[in-house]
């Protein structure tokens, strides 16, 4: 079996290349677990982004921007700060060793096919751009993906081309192999469908249709070869917006809630976090962030007391989110200031006011005693008040008269935190 490896190593340099980076990637991440002495799921996760993968804020439990255990907004923070390299690394990495090793196995196949028919660095190009060119749409999805899969596609799309014009390789990849690809491609989509398995299958998808694409420039002999050779290379200069956009997602709400966490202004953390609400309203801590940063600019909370109205409606579950709305209630100090907040709760929460009336323990006399900031005060990040310990705070709160009202709708998907499934 050595003498074997070995042959295949000095005939397929590139595709040997490519698998040992795999492999290695995967040994390097079990020392990595073992040198730190993590387990679970948790310690792989950790592993993989401090290996170059790309990974959110959830599934990585040191990154530096977690604050808040219970209920972080998420988010590939990294790549949000222009490390679109990960993307690459990404498709090396693998989710367990039946992942690798059915990645090495299906590319040790195809790969010694077309590295036989192929200039060397052009199927280098062809593996490292399938690679990350296959992984692109699962990042618009929000979903982080690893392994080789994509580009395993790419090299049976192109395969089905390159046998039409080759007799061996028509001889080695028959019809027999196309249909169990095809096969294998569809039976992905069951399998993500029914819950069985969570495949990537945009990446499976944009892969095969790139290596397609491949295959139809390769294989062209028309008048317009050299023509349309010229367009495929240029078309890749496409890859700059297109990584540009993974790594600036201005239609995700979570990453102005990045934008904010690292602006200095004041007002200008504000206008992000309102973009971020508008675009993620089901998003309880944008919510809260957005209050609490207009409530160090009010000296009578209204906005702010509004703003955090409008999250609890939509997140029931935030705990903290109540806490913040005791604290901003405690600013009212005439009865006017008090009956307008009560009439802007009632124009949100209609007949559920008095049950959010007894929740936010509007009633009492002694409320939830913090150590924020009053409005007005500080300019940095907003988020002391989010990471409160409750256990403190609930000690010297008076017990409400109904601790579960407003009632949790698990019929509805605004009831719960994200993250939460009822």
């Amino acid at each position: 079996m050595l003498h074997s490896l070995k042959r295949f190593c000095s005939r397929y340099p590139v595709t040997a290349l490519f698998l040992a980076v795999a492999v290695g990637l995967f040994l390097a991440v079990q020392a990595y677990r073992i040198s730190h002495r993590t387990s679970g799921q948790n310690g792989f996760d950790d592993a993989l982004w401090k290996l170059g993968a790309v990974q959110p804020l959830v599934f990585v439990h040191d990154h530096p921007l977690i604050e808040e255990k219970d209920y972080p907004t998420g988010g590939p923070f990294d790549l949000w700060a222009g490390e679109w390299w990960r993307i690459l690394v990404s498709g090396f990495h693998h989710g367990d060793i039946l992942h690798l090793v059915m990645n090495c196995v299906a590319i040790a196949f195809l790969g010694h096919l077309i590295e036989s028919v192929m200039r060397r660095w052009v199927y280098v190009l062809f593996l490292i751009l399938a690679t990350f060119i296959s992984l692109l749409p699962e990042y618009y999805w929000e979903h982080y993906p690893v392994g080789l899969s994509g580009a395993a596609f790419a090299m049976f799309g192109m395969l089905i081309l390159l046998r039409q014009t080759n007799e061996h390789i028509a001889e080695v990849f028959t019809e027999r192999e196309i249909h169990w690809g095809l096969g294998w491609l569809f039976l992905c989509f069951v399998l993500t469908y029914l819950g069985i398995m969570n495949i990537a299958n945009a990446a499976h998808v944009a892969g095969f249709l790139y290596g397609l694409l491949a295959g139809v420039v390769l294989t062209n002999q028309s008048r317009f070869a050299s023509l349309l050779r010229y367009a495929f290379v240029v078309s890749h200069l496409l890859l700059i917006p297109a990584t540009w956009l993974v790594c600036h997602p201005y239609w995700n709400g979570k990453y102005y809630w990045y934008l904010a966490r690292h602006s200095d202004d004041l007002d200008q953390r504000i206008a992000y976090l309102k973009t971020g609400v508008k675009l993620s309203p089901g998003e309880p801590k944008i919510g809260a962030e957005l209050a609490l940063s207009l409530y160090r600019t009010e000296k009578v909370p209204f906005d702010s007391w509004e703003t955090i109205l409008q999250s609890l409606k939509r997140n029931r579950s935030y705990e903290k989110g109540v806490d913040l709305a005791r604290l901003i209630w405690k600013q009212f100090d005439s009865d006017e200031q008090k009956a307008k907040a009560l009439k802007k709760m009632s124009e949100i929460f209609g007949s559920e006011s008095e049950a959010w009336s007894d929740r936010l323990q509007l009633a009492q006399t002694e409320m939830v005693q913090t150590d924020a900031p009053p409005p007005g005060v500080g300019d940095g990040p907003t988020g002391d008040l989010l990471f409160l310990n409750r256990s403190n705070s609930q000690k010297k709160s008076l017990k409400p008269r109904d601790l579960t009202a407003p009632p949790v709708d698990p019929g509805s998907p605004q009831s719960a935190v994200e993250g939460v499934t009822l």
